[in-house]
């Protein structure tokens, strides 16, 4: 019997792919350092740890809740959406979710019908696509240039757009790149979708993770009635709780009554230890936060630096999330390496030689990039980088 014919559109996670080969290559013994990781390295906060182990021993949470959250945790994203986003939302306008990638897949789905386009700007973090091929539409790319620090314009999305366009994708801080769109840059693309009646999918994950000037505004700030606008959200990276899995869509009621009938469904509620979790995040605020992000600018600005030491290696302005970009495509594209054509080789070549683990841009749509994480201890951080340039002095 045949599986889907969805199995030969959609590619599994190229981000999960070179972690889970540089497991093996530690369950073997060896010294693997990874820039792979897309998490913070710090442990959940300590309070929240403490409101989970009392939420445990309260036989309530051991039961169903409703599909769309605890009215706790929506309450707290109503709050802090407005206190640090400037959003002005109701309950009924959120949906918690498992985790952002829950809450992404949930969207295209809610919103897309076969054949709708969306727009997805490159590099793009490699669940954008195939959550829009698993929820019947097509995704369009949207290159963009390094020059450009990997930025759009309208001018792009113009000739791009047809009768299916859908959905833009919008994303800043951006992973892989980490580049931050200024205000008056994100108001031009927000103006253009408005007037085009356009969806903006706008995933603000690292909204809080800017180390310099400021993060770029909500489309939601605009869009006050939610027409155009559905914003992702989440725990994961701004207070360092990836796996607990949860994440939210803010979007006008019809949309938001939509996903709660997929979501119902396919997961039913959110755990609900885990929701109380991201309730406490929220309720304790950003102190945590701020501490983590002091940290990450820390080694952004090492990495950045180390970077910049090394001979035919350039950079884009990376000045948010945890990521940053390098061109690397002197050495994975020329024929300076044997058996080394691409990022993808090159990024192998890193692992299987000096046991530092990147993930190659050609899973973010990029060939002649890596996208390296500093998301990870400081000596770590130090070790990998000269393990790095030593690779790149050992060609010489």
């Amino acid at each position: 019997m045949e599986i889907a014919k969805l199995s030969k559109l959609i590619t599994p996670s190229g981000t999960m792919a070179i972690s889970n080969k540089a497991r093996v290559l530690r369950e073997q013994g060896k010294p693997v350092i990874g820039f792979g990781a897309g998490e913070p390295d710090f442990p959940t906060p300590e309070y929240v740890i403490k409101d989970v182990q009392v939420a445990a021993e309260d036989t309530s949470n051991h039961k169903y809740s409703p599909v769309a959250g605890l009215t706790i945790l929506k309450e707290e994203i109503v709050r802090t959406s407005e206190l640090y986003s400037g959003i002005n939302i109701n309950q009924e306008n959120v949906l918690v979710s498992n985790g952002g990638k829950h809450a992404i897949l949930t969207t295209f789905m809610s919103i897309l019908n076969p054949g709708d386009e969306v727009l997805i700007p490159s590099p793009y973090w490699t669940t954008y696509p195939e959550a829009v091929k698993i929820s019947g539409g097509n995704p369009v790319i949207v290159d963009t240039e390094f020059g450009d620090d990997f930025k759009i314009n309208t001018d792009q999305l113009d000739a791009l757009k047809t009768s299916r366009t859908k959905v833009l994708v919008w994303v800043s801080p951006s992973n892989p790149t980490g580049v931050v769109y200024t205000k008056e840059e994100a108001e031009k693309i927000y103006t253009w979708a408005f007037e085009n009646n356009v969806w903006i999918l706008s995933d603000e994950l690292y909204e809080h993770l800017v180390y310099e000037g400021k993060t770029s505004p909500s489309p939601a700030q605009y869009d006050t009635g939610l027409k155009n606008t559905i914003v992702i959200n989440g725990v994961a990276k701004a207070y360092s709780m990836t796996g607990w899995r949860v994440g939210w869509i803010i979007a006008n009621t019809e949309v938001i009554d939509m996903a709660k009938k997929i979501q119902s469904h396919a997961t039913s509620n959110v755990s609900n230890i885990s929701q109380i979790a991201a309730y406490s995040a929220l309720k304790n605020g950003l102190d945590q936060t701020e501490l983590m992000k002091e940290s990450f600018n820390r080694r952004r600005l090492h990495a950045i630096e180390e970077f910049s030491n090394i001979e035919n290696i350039n950079l884009i302005k990376s000045t948010g999330a945890f990521y940053l970009f390098p061109d690397v495509s002197y050495y994975s594209s020329s024929g300076v390496i044997s058996g080394v054509h691409n990022s993808i080789d090159f990024c192998n070549w890193l692992l299987d030689e000096y046991f530092i683990a990147f993930v190659p841009g050609e899973v973010f749509g990029k060939n002649g990039f890596l996208r390296c994480s500093y998301a990870l201890s400081d000596d770590d951080l130090h070790e990998g980088l000269s393990r790095f340039s030593k690779a790149i002095n050992d060609l010489k």
